[in-house]
């Protein structure tokens, strides 16, 4: 065989090899693209979302307040003698929510000898503090919390129709202090009209 023929076959055959690849890697190509068109999450407003949580964080400040008015209600009114009461319970913050975090620190220290002898230590500290995520069924990423810390109680005012008598006003402000484990100063009980 000669040596010119074999090459041309050889090159003709490579053309039709190197074209055949290249189509099928523009086949793939496009479907990769099209794809991850495809399954990209949307974009959200991060702005409504923050909205959401604020309004989600003031409606479960208002929910533990008005559970415990609704509850010291229901207890009170039970004692002898109170007839109709009414509860007001103030807080002094939201609740605060403690959420996991990713700490990683790392510590370097390096000696260096002058000309003259003396020794210099340089300590250099780093601290890479992360809260740590997970996605929830709306696939937005969400903090994961370790504890909720409900708000401090800032004062209760209970008004009863029975609240004439010191002996029932007594009697309902240290059911108030027992049952929400504040002191004497943060409960005022008064005589309803």
């Amino acid at each position: 065989m000669d040596f010119d023929k074999l090459k041309d076959k050889l090159l003709k055959d490579n053309k039709k090899l190197v074209e055949n690849l290249t189509v099928i890697f523009l086949i793939g190509l496009i479907l990769l693209i099209g794809a991850s068109a495809l399954s990209k999450p949307r974009p959200s407003n991060n702005n409504d979302n923050k909205e959401l949580v604020l309004a989600q964080k003031e409606s479960s400040s208002e929910d533990y307040a008005q559970k415990l008015e609704k509850d010291l209600k229901n207890i009170l009114s039970k004692i002898e003698g109170v007839g109709n009461v009414e509860v007001l319970i103030t807080l002094n913050s939201d609740e605060e929510v403690v959420a996991a975090m990713d700490v990683v620190e790392s510590s370097t220290t390096t000696n260096e000898k002058d000309s003259s002898g003396g020794i210099r230590e340089t300590i250099q500290t780093e601290s890479n503090n992360k809260v740590v995520t997970s996605q929830d069924t709306s696939g937005q990423d969400a903090p994961i919390v370790l504890k909720r810390i409900m708000p401090e109680i800032r004062g209760v005012i209970v008004v009863a129709d029975g609240a004439k008598d010191p002996r029932l006003r007594y009697e309902l402000s240290s059911a108030v202090q027992t049952a929400l484990g504040i002191p004497a100063y943060k409960v005022k009980v008064i005589s309803s009209k």
